[in-house]
């Protein structure tokens, strides 16, 4: 350093301004990693959020079809038949059987229950024919909310219909058709056809090398069969999309045409020419003439057939499908339908555990965290017993399953030695009751309220109690009277959160049997229930398509329900701070 540095002041100090510089800089990258890393966090929800929300919007909504009964008996198996029977005559009536089954398809088969209570409520005039709302069927709902296959409408007016051939620019609906042979062509040359051609190679290069390896040579046999049938499927979908006229079967997408002979099926397309057959035989013609429905996916790889979307098509053109907001889903229990599942019984079951939980946790939990931190002495026993507090906090949810089931379900059977006997431990609670699944998620909760409670104790300043032992209170009422309103914020805050973080657990309830399928409200702590957990989680194992949106609209429920948790904990702790 020169002497002159050693004059000069040290806010003017040519080192000292440049280490201020960099430290400034520091700070500043800091800031704004800072804010990167909450702006990445936040990116990251809302993609979640809206992801959620996007595929649960169709479960908020159902559609409805309005029939017109004739009732021959009261019973829920008569209305059903008579349901079956409605939709059939607005089918017109089809001699097929095949096609009749369809029909009787595109209704749930639970519709019945509902309306047969109705009309018994009401009273029933078998001479009447009584106007009642069926839900359709949860193929059908999806469908007709545009979920079930991609749809394409073009205008089809101004053709010349002579029997089963039109004449009109059907362009538009050809290069669709051309584009979907297209991807298939692409899809079955690269995913397919090079896989079978690497793996025939292979083989071949190993058959060279072992000329004698008969179940090698078994091997490339049946690779380069594989190579022929994959080969014959790309000349006939190259010879399709080459031609000047497509043929049309259940393998390839669908091309329905309203016309003023009914809606036609076309079995051959071209730029000018349709050749078509009907699609249900004896239906009437529909008012509104013109239209054509191009169905990508081919009806071989869907769950609704053509028939049901033409009379699906009738009953949106007459106005007889409706779309209302899915009450069922909060007011209804779980059911093998999507379109009458509900998620009360679920919430109904995750109320009784989380109020035995809270029951047992919290004041056991606050119970235990005042005597460690305000009574127990500071010795080797009193440090044991933390540290397995923490280490308890660390534990997988699960293991509390699998202690639930083995002592308070199952119960541990002890052999006693040199006695024909044993001594069986625990046991006897059902499997699934919220009793049950209370306890276990109280003993899980149990350590996370512990260590926040103590956390809130030890931060209550010394000198408060202090000073009320100054003044004569006894250690109980300076606890009682001092040190819990103060700690009172973070204990709620803990316990609220801890229960919010109890409520969301599944593994624990799985293994209690709540897995199992209930239909049925509980009625007590001690009846077979069901978690909202546990029923998102059998509902993303079912196959139908439609349980995809319900999982997520019964996700965002639960979301809902923690939030609502968590706002409450902030509400108190603001409330107490005052």
């Amino acid at each position: 350093m020169q002497a002159s540095d050693l004059n000069t002041p040290i806010s003017q100090n040519p080192a000292f301004l440049k280490r201020m510089k960099q430290r400034s800089r520091a700070d500043q990258r800091f800031r704004y990693y800072g804010l990167l890393a909450i702006f990445i966090a936040l990116a990251l929800l809302v993609t979640l959020l809206v992801s959620i929300t996007f595929e649960a919007r169709s479960a908020f909504t159902r559609h409805e079809v309005s029939l017109d009964l004739q009732l021959t008996d009261t019973d829920s198996r008569s209305v059903y038949r008579s349901i079956r029977g409605a939709v059939q005559n607005m089918a017109g009536d089809p001699a097929d059987r095949d096609v009749r089954i369809e029909m009787s398809q595109l209704v749930s088969r639970l519709a019945a229950g509902d309306i047969t209570e109705a009309l018994q409520t009401s009273g029933v005039d078998l001479s009447a024919t009584y106007p009642v709302r069926v839900p359709v069927s949860d193929e059908a709902d999806r469908y007709l909310k545009g979920l079930a296959t991609p749809v394409h409408r073009f205008d089809g007016r101004g053709y010349d219909q002579a029997g089963e051939r039109i004449e009109s620019d059907f362009s538009g609906a050809m290069q669709v058709i051309q584009r979907w042979h297209r991807e298939q062509i692409s899809t079955i040359r690269h995913r397919e056809f090079e896989p079978a051609l690497r793996m025939r190679d292979g083989l071949a290069r190993q058959a060279e090398a072992a000329p004698g390896d008969r179940q090698l040579a078994t091997r490339l046999a049946g690779a380069e069969h594989r190579v022929e049938l994959i080969e014959a499927r790309l000349s006939d979908f190259e010879a399709r999309f080459n031609a000047e006229r497509l043929v049309l079967d259940e393998f390839t997408p669908s091309v329905l045409f309203r016309s003023g002979e009914g809606w036609m099926k076309a079995v051959s397309i071209s730029g000018e020419m349709i050749e078509a057959e009907p699609v249900i035989s004896g239906l009437d013609p529909d008012r509104q003439r013109g239209e054509i429905l191009f169905i990508e996916q081919p009806e071989s790889q869907r769950s609704i057939a053509d028939a049901q979307i033409v009379v699906l098509e009738r009953f949106q053109t007459a106005g007889r499908i409706s779309s209302h907001f899915n009450g069922a889903l909060f007011s209804n229990a779980d059911s093998s339908d999507a379109e009458f599942a509900g998620v009360l019984s679920g919430l109904v079951g995750s109320i009784m555990i989380i109020l035995v939980t809270m029951g047992l946790a919290v004041p056991v939990g606050i119970a235990a965290a005042v005597y460690l931190e305000e009574f127990a002495p500071r010795n080797r026993w009193t440090s044991f017993v933390q540290v397995n507090i923490n280490n308890l906090a660390a534990i997988p949810s699960i293991v509390f399953g699998l202690l639930g089931a083995a002592i308070f379900v199952n119960g541990v059977i002890i052999p006693i030695p040199f006695v024909d006997g044993v001594f069986r431990l625990g046991g006897g609670l059902g499997r699934g009751w919220p009793l049950v699944g209370g306890i276990v998620l109280a003993l899980m909760t149990l350590p996370t309220i512990i260590i926040a409670s103590r956390a809130a104790l030890g931060a209550v300043p010394g000198s408060v109690r202090q000073a009320a032992l100054a003044m004569g209170a006894t250690r109980l009422q300076t606890v009682n009277h001092h040190v819990l309103p103060m700690a009172a914020p973070g204990i709620l805050t803990g316990s609220i959160i801890g229960l919010a973080q109890a409520i969301g657990e599944t593994a624990p309830l799985l293994l209690i049997g709540m897995v199992a399928f209930v239909a049925e409200m509980p009625q007590g702590a001690t009846d077979r229930a069901t978690a909202l957990p546990v029923l998102i989680f059998q509902w993303s194992t079912r196959a139908e398509r439609a349980w995809e949106p319900m999982t997520s609209a019964a996700i965002i429920i639960l979301l809902l329900v923690m939030l609502v948790l968590n706002g409450l904990a902030v509400l108190m702790r603001l409330r107490y701070e005052k």
